[in-house]
């Protein structure tokens, strides 16, 4: 990405050089305009996705980027409206003093149970990270009480989140700048050249300035002067180790290139001793959220897939904090898209839902690692309470709802766990069962 003002001189340097090129996008800026443009169309049609059977809510517009301010106040709701279940506190500051917010979701109880890490936004510009996040607190705070398979995992688990967006198409966070001295030519003096901000996910302590990484402080891939040199960095690592083994399952969240990324990053070919696991959880992962709408992910290690990367946090994870499954999830769209950074509004839902099927195999798979049993997930489908809805059509740039939430009159279940659920007690438990379950429960 090449700034306007310098542009000709760029393109005069390459010629020169014999590099041939192609211009992706002429005007990132004017694209940005004209999806914000498009995103205030739709949020005249105020898309709130949340479920009709549910009465008490923080109203959140899960179908749209919001502002830093907005995730916070919308947390904040959540642990006004659940004190039960919800707990929101910082874990750090940043570089420029706003404070890291983690919300932990699970019940209160003296018991010690497994709990999962999920963050989104370490990288800045990749806003659909975030935005995914905070539709995964949406589901487990408040479809408790209409989800059976939610409520095993609130009841079960901790689920701690974190998410942390910045300014658009920034990668780094918003560290000081440094100098360093830029050669200019042969005969030239040099120049004095500073640069702002540091990768954070090259700045964990796992193969710390290796391969993947920069020590030059204006590439987008900057390491840090040393390994937590970050406060966000260090604000992890004093969470996660302060838990003293009780994180089981570490899951961290990009954009874009539709790959499910387990340990280890810093080299091809390089793996933990339980990568069989790994690797087949990871695939049942992928295969579900490829259930949801056709996404296809590829599933490897970040050097086999992509390229070799050090300084990781889900590498850091699992071979420093020894947290038993460790993924990053690289979200939509595929690597091959040309504004991936730019993923529109109306695909952030279906990219929620369909990630969210994976969450679950692997939250489920890690109750059964520690000895927990795990309620089976449903299969999604258009007559299985939740979806909100199947499908979100756009026509003119404004997003419509498809909404087939029609329940069935005749005297019929619509899943197929529904006699199971009746047998444990949920009919008169789970105000959805009434639509879902309707034969089982005697309702009809």
């Amino acid at each position: 990405m090449v700034r306007d003002k310098y542009l000709d001189d760029f393109i005069e340097n390459l010629k020169m050089r014999n590099i041939t090129y192609d211009v992706m996008i002429d005007d990132v800026e004017r694209v940005i305009k004209k999806r914000g443009e498009q995103a205030a169309k739709r949020r005249q049609y105020r898309l709130y996705y949340d479920s009709p059977t549910s009465r008490n809510r923080v109203a959140f517009n899960f179908g749209r980027y919001h502002s830093f301010a907005d995730m916070i106040n919308y947390l904040n709701g959540l642990a006004i409206t659940y004190p039960d279940r919800v707990h929101v506190m910082p874990i750090g500051t940043t570089h420029e003093g706003r404070q890291i917010p983690l919300i932990k979701v699970g019940k209160r109880t003296n018991a010690v149970k497994p709990a999962i890490w999920i963050d989104g936004g370490i990288h800045a510009r990749e806003w659909v990270a975030p935005a995914v996040v905070l539709y995964f607190i949406g589901q487990l705070v408040t479809e408790y009480d209409n989800d059976p398979l939610i409520r095993h995992f609130v009841d079960s688990m901790d689920c701690r989140s974190n998410s942390d967006p910045e300014i658009r198409l920034w990668r780094k966070n918003r560290s000081p700048a440094l100098c360093t001295q830029v050669s200019s030519g042969l005969f030239a003096a040099p120049q004095t050249q500073c640069c702002q901000g540091v990768d954070l996910n090259r700045n964990f302590d796992w193969y710390f300035g290796q391969v993947g990484s920069s020590t030059d402080p204006c590439s987008e891939i900057y390491q840090g002067q040393f390994a937590f040199s970050e406060p966000e960095t260090r604000a992890v690592r004093d969470f996660v180790k302060a838990q003293a083994g009780k994180i089981k399952t570490f899951l961290t969240f990009h954009s874009y290139s539709q790959i499910l990324m387990y340990p280890f990053g810093h080299a091809m070919r390089t793996y933990p001793n339980d990568v069989n696991d790994m690797s087949i959880t990871a695939n049942r992962a992928a295969q579900a959220l490829q259930n949801m709408y056709g996404t296809k992910y590829t599933v490897g290690t970040g050097a086999d897939t992509l390229y070799p990367a050090s300084g990781g946090s889900e590498d850091w994870a699992k071979g420093q904090m020894g947290v038993k499954y460790s993924y990053l999830f690289e979200l939509r769209p595929e690597d091959n898209v040309w504004d991936g950074f730019l993923l529109a509004e109306n695909q952030i839902i279906p990219t929620s839902r369909e990630t969210w099927e994976a969450v679950k195999v692997i939250a489920t798979q890690t109750l059964q690692t520690n000895g927990i049993s795990a309620i089976p997930s449903p299969s999604p489908s258009a007559n299985v309470l939740p979806p909100r809805f199947n499908s979100l059509k756009v026509a003119g740039g404004v997003g419509t709802i498809a909404n087939n939430l029609a329940f069935q009159k005749s005297c019929q279940d619509l899943d197929q766990l529904c006699p199971y659920w009746a047998e444990n007690g949920a009919c008169h438990t789970w105000p959805s069962m009434r639509e879902r379950c309707s034969k089982s429960c005697g309702f009809c």
